[in-house]
């Protein structure tokens, strides 16, 4: 399906939906585009669980009394000395646990774990992908099935582009990136426990989209007033950035242009 066919045929999908509405009366129409960046992130992830009860047990002992042998602890909760020893090397490699001379200590990571009550899994490295609008300042989720992009230069930009700060998604702040992977349907809950954003460790453009718009300008017969809805194509959603900015500006243009 060629891209002027695709805008025709979502025009008159989002014309029919809007008039369904026996107030509104439709006027006119429009499309323009608007740049989206879509972004490799890589990053660093750490699962953040409940903690074990052995491990808290273990914990609480170090805190309490000197331990010199992972057999001591083994005697007191009557457990398998075997599963002391193996949960004291995972807490020393987490550093919640350290040997001093001949001594098991918490450490202050160690204290604070276990006054929550949770313990944190060795981070891991993985990338998620987002779409970063300039014109939002935040990643816009997307709706598969209804994506128009104009690839050939034939549908016009956004005509307020120049009054609009565009900026670079490989030049947010860290804390801008992890909003926006919280924001992009990234799943944070997994089976043993919570995921939390460690490290950005880079942010990578992968490609620039020229993603259509729907521009629909209305009467309101009940109110007599005129205003204008934005289909935004890649979220599949009225874009409430768009008919803000355009509302603002152009609303009363419309009663000029299409009463006289």
């Amino acid at each position: 399906m060629s891209k002027n066919l695709q805008v025709e045929t979502e025009m008159s999908k989002i014309s029919a939906m809007l008039v369904e509405q026996s107030h509104l009366r439709l006027l006119g129409s429009d499309s323009w585009t608007f740049p989206l960046q879509l972004a490799d992130i890589q990053m660093k992830t750490v699962v953040r669980s409940q903690m074990d009860v052995l491990m808290k047990m273990i914990l609480k002992i170090l805190d309490r009394l000197e331990v010199k042998q992972a057999n001591e602890i083994s005697e007191l909760l009557t457990v398998e000395t075997i599963f002391v020893e193996h949960m004291l090397e995972l807490m020393m490699q987490n550093k919640m646990v350290e040997k001093l001379e001949t001594i098991y200590q918490l450490t202050t990571s160690g204290s604070m774990h276990l006054t929550k009550g949770t313990f944190a899994h060795d981070p891991m490295e993985e990338h998620v992908e987002i779409a970063f609008s300039s014109y939002h300042n935040e990643s816009l989720e997307r709706d598969y099935s209804r994506n128009v992009f104009d690839e050939d230069g034939n549908v016009p930009d956004f005509r307020f582009e120049n009054e609009t700060d565009l900026v670079d998604v490989k030049n947010l702040d860290e804390l801008h990136i992890k909003q926006m992977i919280e924001d992009s349907g990234y799943e944070f809950l997994v089976e043993n426990g919570q995921k939390l954003i460690e490290e950005i460790c880079s942010v990578d453009l992968k490609e620039s989209l020229r993603v259509v718009c729907l521009e629909f300008h209305l009467h309101d017969r009940t109110e007599d007033s005129f205003f204008i809805r934005v289909w935004n194509t890649w979220t599949g959603k009225f874009d409430p950035r768009f008919e803000d900015e355009l509302n603002h500006k152009e609303a009363s243009r419309l009663r000029k242009l299409y009463v006289g």
